[in-house]
């Protein structure tokens, strides 16, 4: 193995924690949001943010809209039919909050000083360059990746093999030579078995494997991590 790629958001950067503390923030200022469970709230929020992030990462729609967008719907899921100025107070409460608290996956830093004493590593991301390069330097994660390729500069997204191949690339080896660690089966898992490439998913939530054959990750945090389900593509 010459290479590991990574994918970020919930991978090596804890998105959820970030998602869920912004998404509290803005729940505490506003009636509407506090009728509804949290979780409930929460799974609303998550789909209209998945909705809009596509066109965000493919410039249809800028990142400042698209999070205006999501909480005017948001609003109006919950029957409120937010004007300008709510939606956008509310879209900059949890921005501020987002920030805040962003944080690495624990163990993120450790694991990537151990493996990159023998391999490169490369980050494949379905978001917009600056947004990730910026989690990278907030959480100190950039001084150990040699590439980072993301969806709205590559012009294609996971799972498409085409984005793998960019950044096998850019890291001047073979897909035999790399392995992809991902939380996402469909993004991460199938996405780089498409392109050749051996993949483990990073599965902290016990989650049924489709393919038993996969190895998966429960942890980054040492010594949870064997260096040899990395870099031994027999390991099992």
């Amino acid at each position: 193995m010459r290479a590991v790629l990574f994918d970020l958001d919930d991978t090596l950067f804890d998105h959820q924690y970030s998602t869920r503390a912004a998404l509290e923030a803005v729940r505490g200022c506003h009636d509407c949001f506090r009728a509804v469970a949290f979780d409930e709230l929460d799974r609303t929020h998550a789909r209209f943010l998945e909705e809009l992030h596509h066109d965000v990462t493919f410039g249809r729609i800028a990142l400042d809209d698209a999070r205006r967008e999501r909480f005017r719907r948001l609003f109006e899921a919950m029957g409120v039919a937010a004007d300008a100025s709510l939606t956008a107070m509310a879209a900059a409460a949890y921005r501020e909050r987002y920030q805040t608290v962003r944080r690495a996956i624990d163990g993120a830093g450790a694991l990537l000083t151990r493996i990159r004493s023998r391999a490169r590593v490369g980050i494949v991301s379905n978001n917009l360059l600056e947004e990730q390069a910026e989690k990278l330097r907030h959480c100190g994660l950039d001084r150990f990746i040699d590439t980072l390729v993301v969806s709205g500069e590559a012009g294609v997204s996971k799972p498409d093999p085409r984005i793998f191949r960019i950044a096998l690339d850019r890291l001047g080896c073979e897909p035999a030579e790399a392995v992809m660690i991902g939380d996402s089966w469909t993004a991460d898992v199938a996405g780089a078995r498409a392109a050749g490439i051996r993949a483990i998913w990073f599965n902290p939530a016990g989650r049924e494997r489709p393919d038993a054959s996969v190895p998966r990750l429960a942890s980054l945090a040492p010594p949870d991590v064997p260096m040899r389900m990395i870099f031994d593509a027999d390991w099992d």
